[in-house]
């Protein structure tokens, strides 16, 4: 082997050892489990991390949450707000996609399409005439059979390109409520992240002391007992 390829060979180990080494110590200092001694509660080095996992997964949880709430009110809440805008407030006012400008837009489209929460804010004439032609068939269905057992309910599929929406006017105002865009900005979420990552750790760092005081509450609590029972 060439002096070349030895004195690369040995770097490279020498580096692989620094950064194990150096992984090491940081997870000695900031991961180790710390699991305190604990007289009336099972707790430990397994239950203790799944403690850790189940705390950062109630935060990462509501990190997740505030990003779904922000993208719907300002993202599809726009949509909301300019149904509103253009005053289809009834079916006879209703526009289509394009009248509104978001023939384009992909998540609109997308939520529209699934049956998503703009589905329930946002009314589509044509599945309004098509559920009333449904009921017509299920009412002569009866007649004919006296039940609507075994009636097949048609499925109905929208037309994005002409369908055309509105919001009932005595609904809109719970709409602009649901869909209000005020203290919803990137800002908000930046700072949610900022607080749950925050209180992730002191959580997580707190969690030895929080345990030993569930267990010093759960040993006076039992010596209370015991002393009525004696």
């Amino acid at each position: 082997m060439s002096g070349f390829h030895l004195s690369a060979l040995m770097l490279s180990t020498g580096d692989q050892s620094f950064w194990s080494e150096l992984w090491t110590a940081i997870e000695d200092r900031y991961f180790s489990v710390n699991v305190g001694n604990y007289q009336n509660i099972d707790i430990n080095r397994n239950s203790f991390l799944s403690l850790q996992i189940i705390v950062l997964g109630i935060f990462l949880g509501i990190i997740i949450s505030t990003v779904f709430v922000v993208y719907d009110k300002r993202k599809l809440g726009g949509f909301v707000r300019q149904v509103i805008s253009e005053g289809c407030l009834s079916p006879e006012k209703a526009k289509t996609l394009d009248e509104l400008g978001y023939l384009k837009d992909p998540a609109v489209r997308g939520n529209l399409k699934r049956g998503g929460v703009l589905s329930r804010a946002v009314k589509c004439v044509e599945r309004d005439k098509f559920l009333e032609d449904v009921e017509f068939m299920r009412q002569k269905y009866i007649e004919q059979n006296g039940n609507d057992k075994g009636f097949c309910e048609p499925e109905f599929r929208i037309d994005l390109e002409n369908a055309h929406f509105y919001i009932p006017d005595e609904e809109h105002y719970r709409a602009e409520l649901r869909f209000d865009q005020k203290g919803t900005g990137w800002r908000s979420v930046l700072l949610v992240i900022l607080i749950s990552v925050i209180g992730a750790i002191m959580v997580c760092f707190l969690l030895p002391e929080m345990l030993q005081l569930v267990d010093n509450m759960i040993g006076i609590f039992n010596g209370q007992n015991n002393g009525i029972v004696t």
